[in-house]
């Protein structure tokens, strides 16, 4: 396959800032200059387009070089050679004008991959009046390392496949090139759905591990011990997460932390520690007790900001119910990139 990557990874950042290789391990360079090296070990016809030499030593531009990597500093140009084109580009707004930017020159049904630089939806919405027009053949997906290549606990890629609301991308053949690609440099494949991966692949993924394994304590507990209804259960988290988030949109973490008081759920949520094995339970609470001085301070002088609190599906259909059609679709697209973006 012809591949092109775009971004090299700042290697100062990576060595000198995280200690990657002390901490986690490998070796430089890390980051989209890896997955070059990696995609061109197994074979493949590989570009590096990469502006700023700064971000590699001249020893580590060798070792990408000697893999068989072909490095160039114009994007058009890595865009011309491009089946998959690999985004480790910066965050954002960056990562979006250099898609519009090489769209124009991509082969016939071309995919474009993110990596945490942007999630599929938003890349697809910023280029949908191209994608919808003119170049009806690209698929947007995702090469997401979800880890830092470059180290051991790089092992996998996460794919965007169809997304939760049945949206496609991407072909199921463009899906499948970049599933074989993952697959040629011996990585594990994980195809999520496209407004998923965000989810469990960014540095985010995070939270959503001590959320999940928070709603997972809680379903077991009042499944097997209360022995509360389904339904009171899962409403009951629905409730929470939603509180929560739509309490961070209009307020910040500071203005989330002033509106719950941590003391408060301290004491609260330690009546629900009823079993010896909610681990998740016991380390949460003794972080909630020993919160950062200077954090705690500020929360108590930051604003809690007008919050409307729905359960967001069923604003959804109450939207495409009420006034239906395109005004519905356009209120959903704007407000599906609010929760993507700050945009």
């Amino acid at each position: 396959m012809k591949i092109s990557v775009y971004g090299a990874g700042n290697q100062d950042l990576y060595i000198n800032k995280l200690n990657l290789p002390e901490n986690y391990g490998g070796e430089a360079p890390y980051g989209g200059s890896r997955m070059a090296i990696e995609f061109a070990k197994a074979g493949h016809d590989v570009i590096l387009a990469e502006p700023n030499k700064n971000m590699l030593t001249e020893e580590q531009w060798k070792i990408v070089e000697d893999a068989g990597v072909k490095v160039i500093s114009d994007d058009i140009e890595a865009a011309k050679h491009a089946e998959i084109a690999v985004f480790f580009t910066p965050f954002g707004k960056r990562t979006i004008e250099i898609a519009k930017n090489i769209m124009p020159h991509l082969p016939q049904n071309a995919v474009i991959a993110n990596t945490c630089t942007v999630s599929p939806p938003i890349l697809y919405a910023a280029l949908e009046v191209e994608l919808r027009t003119k170049r009806k053949d690209i698929g947007i997906s995702s090469m997401h390392p979800a880890a830092v290549p470059g180290t051991p606990q790089h092992e996998h890629y996460v794919i965007s496949g169809i997304s939760t609301n049945g949206t496609a991308y991407a072909s199921e053949e463009q899906i499948n090139k970049c599933v074989q690609l993952v697959e040629s440099v011996g990585k594990k494949v994980y195809i999520v759905p496209a407004d998923v991966s965000s989810t469990v692949a960014d540095m985010g993924s995070l939270v959503t591990a001590v959320t999940l394994a928070g709603i997972l304590d809680y379903y077991s507990i009042g499944k097997k011990i209360i022995k509360a209804p389904e339904k009171m259960i899962e409403q009951q988290i629905i409730m929470t997460l939603q509180t929560m988030a739509s309490l961070v949109e209009t307020s910040g973490v500071r203005g989330l932390l002033k509106a719950i008081n941590p003391e408060l759920l301290v004491r609260s949520s330690s009546s629900m520690h009823i079993i010896e094995q909610q681990k998740e339970l016991s380390e949460s609470l003794e972080v909630l007790k020993n919160l950062d001085e200077n954090l705690s301070k500020e929360s108590q002088n930051a604003t809690i900001n007008p919050t409307t609190l729905v359960a967001s599906q069923a604003l959804v259909k109450e939207i495409e119910t009420l006034i239906g059609g395109a005004a519905a679709n356009g209120a959903i697209k704007r407000s599906m990139r609010k929760l993507f973006t700050d945009k």
